[in-house]
């Protein structure tokens, strides 16, 4: 009977350990399956955290970049603008000097006088008023001779260079054929073709 009862618990310890073994086994394999769980959804945490620092800082990079590049391309365009402005006035100063030089010659004379003359011609011997520079007033009388009903000479403060303005009085017809008004169209045309065009 001992030996009955020593099969039976030994039967009955077998159980117990058959029964806590598969229990072991599937607290093990739970515990496994939870480890393999969280790991993935720390690693699934971290690639997001990643992607998203990742994502701020390649924007906070590129408007950092962008940033500098307005920055720079301003300042060189600021820098292109004034050595433009530079070189224009450099290059219209030397040609201010030799209209200067030009309105001291016999040419610039006879030039008034044809100016006078297409004029008066244009104007067809209204009541024409013309203006002249301080320098040129010296011309009226032979400028005044080209009217067949004559004119009124001004000094004008506005024409710096030379050349002249004509008025009719009556129909207010305008004619400028100023050395002044010939720079600045020349001045215009410079910018527009000489490849100093800055764009944008």
């Amino acid at each position: 009977m001992e030996e009955i009862n020593s099969k039976k618990t030994e039967a009955f310890l077998s159980a117990i350990k058959a029964l806590a073994d598969e229990e072991c086994k599937n607290i093990d394999e739970e515990t496994d399956r939870l480890r393999v769980e969280r790991l993935r959804a720390l690693q699934k945490e971290a690639e997001d955290r990643y992607k998203a620092y990742t994502e701020y800082e390649t924007a906070r990079i590129k408007a950092e970049c962008n940033s500098a590049v307005s920055e720079c391309e301003e300042k060189s365009r600021k820098e292109l603008t004034d050595l433009r402005a530079e070189l224009c006035k450099k290059v219209f100063d030397a040609a201010g000097e030799k209209i200067k030089e030009y309105t001291k010659t016999d040419s610039y004379r006879e030039k008034l006088i044809s100016s006078a003359k297409e004029i008066a011609e244009a104007f067809d011997g209204g009541d024409v008023e013309l203006f002249l520079r301080k320098e040129d007033l010296v011309f009226s009388d032979d400028l005044k001779a080209v009217f067949k009903n004559g004119c009124v000479v001004t000094e004008s403060d506005d024409i710096v260079y030379g050349g002249l303005r004509a008025a009719d009085r009556k129909t207010h017809c305008l004619a400028d054929d100023t050395l002044d008004t010939k720079l600045k169209e020349q001045k215009e045309w410079f910018l527009e073709h000489s490849g100093l065009s800055i764009e944008e």
